[in-house]
C-alpha cells in the first residue's frame, strides 16, 4: 500500500512539474492572455482534467510559475551575494544577478511584463514584496551596518533603492530582443552610479 501511494505521489509530483514547465514555456513565448489551458496541457502530455486535479484555473497555474520563477531568481541573487568578499561587492553581485534575470526571456516577460497583466497590481505587489523587496531590504540593511552607506532610515532607504532597481528591471524585460544587452547595460549604469552616490566616502 505504501509503495502504490509512493507511485502515486511520485506521478502526481511529476505532473504538476510538467505541467509547470509547459506553462511557463507558453507565458513566456506568447502571453498570459494569449495562452490557453488546452495548449498547457497538450505541452504537458496530459488532460485538461488532469491539469485541473492540481490548478483550479490558469490564473491559479500562473501564480505557481511566478513563484517557481521568483524563488529561482531569488537563490541565484543569494548564491551571487554569498560568493562575493566584501558587503559593497556582494551588492553589486545580488544586483548583476537580478538584472541578468531580467534580461532572461522567460523571467523579463514572465515576471516583469505579464504578471501584472494576469494578476491584480495588488497581487503583484504582494509577490515583489516577499521577493525582491525582501533582498532589498536585506541588501540595504547590511550596507548601513557595515558603515557602506551614510546613515539612512531603513524602509524609505530600501523602498527608493527597489523602486529604482525595478525601474531598470522594466527596461530591460521591456526592450526588443536585439536591444536587450544595450538596456541592461545602460540601466547597470544608471543604478551603480546612484548607488555610489549613497556610499560613505
Amino acid at each position: 500500500m505504501t509503495e502504490v501511494k509512493s507511485r502515486r505521489d511520485e506521478y502526481s509530483a511529476a505532473t504538476r512539474q510538467a505541467l509547470l514547465d509547459s506553462a511557463t514555456a507558453l507565458f513566456a513565448e506568447r502571453g498570459y492572455a494569449k495562452t490557453s489551458l488546452e495548449e498547457i496541457a497538450a505541452g504537458a502530455r496530459v488532460t485538461k482534467g488532469a491539469l485541473y486535479g492540481h490548478f483550479d484555473g490558469k490564473q491559479a497555474l500562473f501564480r505557481a510559475v511566478l513563484q517557481d520563477l521568483e524563488a529561482a531568481t531569488t537563490r541565484d541573487v543569494l548564491r551571487a551575494v554569498g560568493e562575493a568578499s566584501t558587503p559593497w561587492e556582494s551588492v553589486i553581485a545580488g544586483l548583476d544577478a537580478f538584472l541578468r534575470a531580467c534580461r532572461d526571456t522567460v523571467y523579463g516577460t514572465v515576471v516583469m511584463r505579464e504578471a501584472p497583466i494576469a494578476l491584480s497590481y495588488a497581487e503583484w505587489s504582494a509577490a515583489e514584496e516577499l521577493h525582491s523587496y525582501r533582498l532589498v531590504v536585506d541588501m540595504v540593511r547590511m550596507l548601513l551596518d557595515t558603515g557602506e552607506i551614510d546613515p539612512l532610515p531603513l524602509e524609505p532607504a530600501a523602498r527608493m533603492v527597489h523602486a529604482v532597481v525595478g525601474a531598470a528591471a522594466m527596461l530591460i524585460a521591456g526592450a526588443e530582443p536585439d536591444d536587450q544587452q544595450q538596456a541592461f547595460d545602460d540601466a547597470r549604469a544608471v543604478v551603480l552610479r546612484l548607488a555610489e552616490g549613497m556610499r560613505r566616502r
